[in-house]
């Protein structure tokens, strides 16, 4: 068994929607100054870095991550690798060519490459699922949907005036779970993997940070 870390860590002014705020931490406690131990505090959104959103990250009145069944968290998965450009829609076709079709109950992971930009401003700007893909997945009845991308939707400066997330409402709306900004997913393309994605339960949560792993 080999595990594969597919988080990226976490850290002070680390990349983010624009919308977001910052990413901080300070330092309560240090050895250094003469505390006994050293103690540190992180101040961050839930929808930065690698995290799991809940449906109630968009459905009103939707589950938050900590009433989430635990069972929901691991599974199966599909790794489809998808080449696209910047603002350009990922396919049913695209990942069908990309990977094995993921049978009914499966996880979709998508590997388009772009987490090799993460600490670079060309990671706002990637491809996005297809609305049609989405629907896909709820018809496939795939419950779980992660991208090496920060969103699954279109890039924020590409969304027209009115965008109402369309991807999200699909997949959310449906109870298919979405994790964002997935890495290490190329060396695992075309596989399927045992994946464990088992986010912070946080009373009432729209997302939960996450430490998601691939068994292989």
């Amino acid at each position: 068994m080999t595990l594969v870390d597919l988080s990226h860590p976490l850290w002070a002014g680390m990349p983010k929607i624009p919308i977001l705020p910052e990413v901080e931490r300070h330092q309560i406690a240090a050895i250094a100054d003469g505390a006994p131990m050293n103690i540190s505090s992180i101040t961050l959104a839930l929808h930065v870095g690698t995290h799991v959103d809940a449906p109630s990250h968009i459905v009103e009145g939707g589950t938050p991550i900590d009433e989430l069944p635990v069972e929901r968290f691991h599974g199966t998965a599909v790794v489809s690798r998808v080449d696209r450009k910047p603002g350009e829609e990922i396919t049913v076709e695209d990942v069908l060519a990309g990977g094995p079709e993921p049978e009914r109950g499966e996880f979709l992971l998508v590997a388009t490459g772009w987490s090799t930009k993460f600490t670079s401003p060309e990671y706002g700007d990637h491809p996005s699922l297809s609305p049609a893909l989405a629907e896909w997945c709820v018809e496939r009845g795939i419950p779980f949907v992660g991208v090496d991308m920060i969103t699954p939707d279109l890039p924020v400066h590409r969304r027209p005036q009115g965008f109402d997330f369309p991807v999200h409402r699909t997949l959310l709306g449906n109870d298919v779970l979405i994790a964002e900004n997935l890495t290490h997913l190329d060396g695992l393309a075309g596989r399927r993997v045992r994946l464990l994605a088992f986010p912070l339960a946080i009373r009432g949560g729209d997302a939960g940070p996450a430490r998601i792993l691939a068994e292989i």
